[in-house]
C-alpha cells in the first residue's frame, strides 16, 4: 500500500541530513542506522496494517456526544494501548522514563508515517507525546511520577487547552483563571474550544496541559501561566474522581473527522491544577479531599 514515499525519506534522513552522524554522540552511541531503518519498517507496517484500513472509516462516522461524553471509533482504545506497550508515544524519552532515547528525527518521521496512512489516528499519541514530554522536562518528581507513566503506556490521553471562544491566536486575551491554595494546588474556571482529544473513551484519563491566568496576575502574555490539568484526579485512596473538567460539545476540524475535538467547561468549582515548573510544584500536594 503506496501512502509515503520510502526513497524520499531515505534521501533526506541519509544523503541531505545525515541522521547517522547522530549515531556518534554519547546521547545516541547505541543506536545506528539500520536500528533507524528497523524502527521505521516497524512505523510502516503498523500504519499499513492498522492505521490505514479505518482511515475511511474513521472520517466517515466522526466521534459523537454520547451523555455528555465524548465516543471515538472502537479501534482506538486498542490502538492507543500499541502506540504505548510498543513504544511510540516514549520513544524520545530518556531509559529512566521507559524511552529508548531515540533521535527526534527519528521519532517524527514515524510520526509522518502515522499521519500519512491516517491523520486522526495518529493525533492521539502525538498530542499525549508533547504532553509527557513537557511534564518529563519541568515538573516535580510528584508531577512525574504521577501522570508520565500512564501517559506514555498509553493509558492517559494528553492535550493541549489553548483556545478560548474569544482568544485563539490573541492567547493575551484569555479568561480561564486560576484561583491558588495553600497547599500548592489551583483551581481552574473558564472554558476551551478546538481542544484535540479533549474527551474521548479511548483512555481511562485526559491530561490537559492549560493556559489560564492566576488570579491578581497581570494583564496580557506576561500574566498568563500553564497548569496541569486532569480531567480525572486521584483521591487519597488512589482512586479516580471526576475533576470538574466538562464536555460541552463537540467541534470537527478538516482533515481529521476521525479525533475529537472538545469544547471544555471547567465548573463552578473548579478542576484541581498543578504548575508544572519544579519550583512552584515541589510543594503542591497531588492528593486533594473535594471539601478544602
Amino acid at each position: 500500500m503506496k501512502f509515503y514515499s520510502k526513497e524520499n525519506l531515505d534521501f533526506l534522513l541519509y544523503s541531505v541530513h545525515r541522521t547517522q552522524a547522530l549515531c556518534k554522540y554519547d546521547r545516541f552511541k547505541n543506536h545506528s542506522r539500520e536500528n533507524f531503518e528497523m524502527i521505521l519498517d516497524a512505523a510502516a507496517s503498523l500504519a499499513e496494517n492498522h492505521l490505514r484500513p479505518i482511515l475511511s472509516e474513521m472520517d466517515r462516522n466522526p466521534p459523537q456526544v454520547v451523555n455528555d461524553r465524548i465516543k471515538v471509533h472502537p479501534n482506538m482504545k486498542a490502538l492507543m494501548r500499541k502506540f504505548g506497550e510498543d513504544g511510540w508515544i516514549s520513544m524520545s524519552a530518556p531509559e529512566k522514563f521507559g524511552g529508548q532515547g531515540i533521535p527526534f528525527t527519528i521519532s517524527q518521521i514515524a510520526g509522518f508515517i502515522f499521519a500519512a496512512a491516517n491523520y486522526s489516528s495518529m493525533a492521539y499519541p502525538g498530542l499525549t507525546t508533547g504532553a509527557a514530554q513537557l511534564i518529563e522536562s519541568f515538573g516535580s518528581e510528584a508531577l512525574q511520577k504521577t501522570f508520565v507513566p500512564k501517559m506514555y503506556a498509553g493509558e492517559w490521553q494528553g492535550t493541549m487547552a489553548l483556545t478560548e471562544p474569544e482568544a485563539g491566536s490573541s492567547l493575551s486575551d484569555l479568561k480561564t483563571s486560576a484561583r491558588a491554595h495553600a497547599d500548592g494546588h489551583y483551581r481552574i474556571s473558564g472554558q476551551k474550544i478546538f481542544i484535540s482529544c479533549g474527551d474521548h473513551d479511548a483512555c481511562e484519563n485526559i491530561i490537559h496541559l492549560m493556559l489560564a491566568r492566576i488570579e491578581g496576575a497581570p494583564a496580557g502574555t506576561k500574566g498568563i501561566s500553564l497548569f496541569v490539568v486532569p480531567q480525572k484526579r486521584l483521591d487519597e485512596n488512589g482512586q479516580l474522581v471526576w475533576n470538574d473538567v466538562n464536555t460541552a460539545g463537540m467541534f470537527h476540524k478538516m482533515g481529521y473527522h476521525g479525533a475529537p475535538i472538545a469544547h471544555l467547561m471547567m465548573g463552578e468549582k473548579g478542576g484541581l491544577s498543578w504548575l508544572p515548573g519544579r519550583r512552584a510544584s515541589q510543594r503542591a500536594q497531588l492528593h486533594v479531599s473535594d471539601d478544602e
